[in-house]
């Protein structure tokens, strides 16, 4: 039997007892030992209340927070996969710009699946001369599709012999949106022949 019980168990005793004590002295301290049990009795009362009130709340973050656990689970089970091949756009296929600025908008031939998240983007250059420039800033995106991200690449080559430079970037891909692809060039610089250029292809995309 708990604390708060056996307190009411008395509370009820006592006055039962009091019930033919009538007015002597021995029946004002059982007044006054009742009074105290009484209050004790709503204390403990207040306690119960308090601790039931604490207990749902505990129970809602638990649940709160197992919810949460299986949400990220979830999503810890998906695979990303990814997938290679080679879309070629003969407008980005050597791209020899010098102080200029264009913006390229390129449509994929062929839909990528719906899951596709991303798409993987080559940036090669060729540099085949001692004293030219081969640079390159350009900001890359799925038309349409701003704010799931932009790719900025940067390439400042300068006084370079016989070299070839290789990367690739990811750009966000939205399968609900455009199968376009937007190169916005931001800044270009090239000089010394026709040996020195860009490459700008699609070579794989991630599936998740």
């Amino acid at each position: 039997m708990c604390m708060y019980q056996v307190a009411l168990f008395l509370v009820a005793v006592f006055q039962g007892c009091l019930a033919d004590c009538g007015s002597s002295s021995a029946c004002w301290d059982d007044d006054l030992r009742l009074a105290k049990l009484e209050a004790l009795v709503e204390h403990l009362q207040t306690q119960v209340s308090d601790l039931t009130a604490a207990k749902v709340k505990t129970e809602a973050e638990l649940k709160i927070t197992q919810d949460m656990a299986r949400t990220a689970v979830a999503g810890c089970s998906k695979t990303w996969t990814l997938k290679r091949t080679q879309i070629v756009f003969p407008n980005l296929e050597k791209i020899a710009l010098h102080q200029q600025t264009p913006t390229y908008v390129e449509r994929m031939p062929t839909p990528l699946p719906n899951n596709t998240r991303a798409v993987i983007v080559q940036v090669f250059c060729n540099f085949w001369n001692t004293d030219g420039h081969a640079y390159l800033n350009v900001d890359i995106h799925q038309d349409g599709n701003e704010e799931g991200g932009v790719a900025s690449v940067e390439n400042t080559h300068y006084r370079v012999y016989a070299n070839t430079f290789y990367y690739e970037v990811m750009v966000p891909w939205n399968g609900d949106l455009s199968d376009r692809l937007k190169f916005e060039v931001k800044s270009s610089y090239q000089t010394g022949g026709d040996l020195n250029w860009y490459r700008l292809r699609v070579v794989g995309y991630i599936l998740a």
